[in-house]
């Protein structure tokens, strides 16, 4: 039992250790694997195919959608002078913008990389005119968007809850006060570099009149989150039906309110939106077929009987998985990681006592900070290519930070209230 499992787990990293494309690399050790163990050749479409039938899954591309409107419209600036107005003042001026401006970017688009893609440029751009170096504003745009996949709507939590067949409602929801801690994190952290290494702030605090105004203009954009968030908690809407509202809301705010909308315009968000589901939506699918190979083999309860039988401790059995899952982010894209793993290391968490819900949050952010690390750094990489700066530079710079989200990431998984106190309101 697990044998062949486990060499489809060796095949699999060989491949990615040379650099095969991710889907690949998970897709060939499951057709050997049905080869081998006689099943039909059609096994890999079928099961990719019936993973990919889903309705909730229609919540991503349109929730990618909403970010690429974003991306080509106005509301990116707006949110920006908002955030420049509230905490520009503090110590890190600029840097603690970056953050405000990611959280709020992050509760409309749902995506890390859609963050950086969307005010990323806005953000580095205006560091480095302000005297900030390239390098370490890349590295603070990379760290902000990593609490972007917690916050709601969360792409990566509505992609668990179809594969651990937890209500994806209670998983965005659960996720709201997790991101707000580690915001809060980020920006103490960033007010202690700045006082180490002098960075500057602006030289006035917005006065109240100034904040007003660009509040208002920054109001429409800024009420999206709260009117997911207050529609799923109503029970207004699925998270599917939330996505939909909110692409048409972020249309109407830019026909009526900002007067920005046309047909180039539209086409180009949706041409981007396509390219970015088209990516994530073949490596569900890949993901899903090798991860289906891992379970049949009994992977899921070999990794099982190996924790547990170090511990049965919950407090023990939190740090070996989350060292693994820190480890697997090292390599692996965090979706293909996702649907991987939670096959895996749900039964051993939910058999120490672990709520599926915490163990959402926990797995998806954790996973996130493979968006941080080498060899991968998927968001260090595109920070680093919008500076124009060698990534080694931003990964060096991205240290305190990973330090700040290990730190965020050891209380989301030993105080679950964070997680789960909002589900008493449902």
């Amino acid at each position: 039992m697990a044998v062949l499992g486990l060499i489809a787990v060796l095949l699999f990293v060989a491949l990615a250790s040379i650099r095969v494309p991710v889907w690949i690399a998970l897709l060939v050790p499951a057709a050997l694997y049905s080869f081998v163990s006689g099943q039909p050749l059609l096994f890999p479409a079928v099961n990719m195919v019936r993973e990919l039938d889903s309705f909730t899954l229609l919540a991503i591309p349109l929730f990618i959608y909403v970010g690429s409107l974003m991306n080509h419209g106005e509301i990116t600036e707006k949110i920006f002078d908002f955030a420049d107005d509230v905490v520009g003042h503090y110590d890190g001026g600029l840097a603690q913008v970056n953050i405000l401006t990611s959280l709020i970017f992050s509760g409309i688009s749902g995506s890390a990389l859609a963050d950086i893609g969307g005010v990323g440029r806005v953000l580095i751009d205006s560091m480095k005119d302000a005297g900030y170096d390239g390098d370490f504003s890349a590295a603070v745009t990379s760290a902000s968007a990593t609490a972007g996949p917690i916050f709601p709507p969360s792409i990566p939590l509505i992609l668990y809850g179809i594969i651990a067949e937890v209500s994806v409602v209670s998983l965005l929801l659960a996720g709201a006060l997790p991101a707000l801690l580690t915001v809060a994190f980020l920006m103490l952290g960033t007010a202690v570099i700045a006082k180490t290494r002098g960075l500057p702030s602006n030289s006035h605090r917005a006065s109240l009149g100034k904040i007003g105004s660009s509040f208002a203009k920054a109001f429409p954009a800024l009420l999206t989150p709260v009117i997911l968030i207050a529609g799923m908690l109503g029970g207004l809407f699925s998270p599917t039906e939330a996505a939909a509202v909110t692409v048409f809301y972020i249309l109407l705010i830019n026909t009526v309110v900002y007067r920005f909308l046309n047909l180039r315009y539209i086409w180009n968000a949706a041409t981007e939106t396509v390219e970015t589901t088209g990516t994530i939506v073949i490596i569900l699918g890949a993901a899903s077929v090798f991860s289906y190979v891992l379970s049949v083999e009994g992977v899921d309860r070999l990794f099982e009987t190996t924790v547990l039988s170090l511990s049965t401790n919950p407090i023990i059995v939190l740090i070996l998985v989350n060292l693994v899952l820190l480890f697997i982010g090292l390599f692996l894209d965090p979706i293909a990681a996702l649907v991987m793993m939670t096959p895996i290391v749900l039964p051993t968490l939910t058999e120490v006592g672990v709520d599926p819900v915490h163990a959402g949050v926990i797995m998806v952010f954790n996973l996130m900070l493979g968006l941080l690390t080498p060899p991968l750094g998927l968001s260090v990489y595109l920070s680093a290519d919008i500076a124009d700066e060698p990534v080694w530079n931003v990964f060096r710079e991205t240290r305190d930070y990973y330090v700040i989200l290990a730190i965020a990431l050891l209380v989301i998984t030993y105080y679950p209230p964070l997680s789960l106190s909002i589900l008493e309101y449902l």
